[in-house]
């Protein structure tokens, strides 16, 4: 999973994770990651994040969306790449546990304001991180497509596989069936949950839990299917690219096409399995 990194006036750095399909970046305080700065439009621009790739894309700003110093409307966000958003620079980092340098200095302050812009204070606070709803604070993140591979499976409520519950010591005589319901531990409720493992490609083996109403997969602007959940079922429907995706060979109606077990989902050059996930049942 990737994150953003902006590097205050005071050498501070806010970090955004991207753990969310789409995040919008803007001067609002209603943006997920907002930056308090005149030249930073109300809503300036968004990244939309599927499976492990991140694209950043202009939302009509005043003063343009820059990556490595060239402006964009649309980019594929690589490694270390550098977001000016209003003379606000963001790093983009494609593994959120690494460390982050501050850029190197541009000759002019990032909090600095353009020629003509205002200069009052309450317009110059640090940027900040809104969260947008009461969760976001007190549940952890929800599951992003590329978390997914380590919560599915026979785990518990942590994330951890249950232990095998420990071996009866041994008895001079058996115990009596009253003693042995008595001295069982209650085994736990599981459900199954639909789920597609990547076979090819470089992420081959990884896992994505099917934990939404609508999940994206593919890559923007080339070919993405939405699986859709409804009850036990799920539903792919073609949602962009000039082709349609193949389940098992076959192209995607528009309409949709259920997916089973041992279904083979092929798109954007992907072929990932349909299995099943076993995971503790809510009461």
């Amino acid at each position: 999973m990737g994150k953003l990194v902006h590097f205050r006036g005071d050498g501070t750095a806010v970090e955004l994770r991207l753990d969310r399909q789409r995040i919008t970046i803007g001067r609002r305080p209603d943006n997920d990651f907002c930056l308090p700065y005149p030249a930073v439009s109300g809503e300036h621009a968004a990244v939309v994040t599927i499976l492990a790739d991140s694209f950043l894309e202009d939302l009509g700003s005043t003063n343009g969306t820059l990556v490595n110093g060239a402006a964009v409307s649309k980019h594929f966000l690589r490694d270390r790449d550098r977001i000016d958003v209003g003379q606000q620079i963001l790093t983009y980092v494609a593994d959120d546990a690494a460390a982050v340098e501050p850029p190197p200095p541009t000759g002019k302050s990032q909090d600095a304001p353009r020629h003509g812009e205002s200069t009052a204070p309450a317009l110059m606070a640090p940027a900040v991180l809104r969260a947008k709803r009461r969760s976001d604070v007190t549940a952890p993140a929800p599951v992003s497509p590329t978390e997914a591979v380590d919560r599915v499976g026979t785990v518990d409520n942590d994330g951890n596989l249950p232990a095998e519950p420990p071996a009866a010591p041994p008895r001079s005589a058996p115990a009596s069936e009253a003693e042995r319901a008595i001295a069982a531990p209650p085994q736990p409720r599981t459900r199954v949950e639909p789920a597609l493992k990547v076979v090819s490609g470089a992420k081959a083996g990884l896992i994505v839990a099917l934990v939404k109403d609508e999940t994206l997969i593919g890559r923007a602007g080339i070919q993405v299917v939405a699986l859709r959940r409804g009850g036990d079922e799920v539903l792919a429907v073609p949602v962009e690219g000039a082709f349609p995706p193949r389940v098992n060979g076959m192209p995607v109606v528009p309409e949709g096409r259920p997916l089973e077990v041992g279904d083979i989902l092929e798109v954007a050059g992907t072929r990932l399995e349909v299995v099943a996930a076993i995971k503790p049942a809510l009461d």
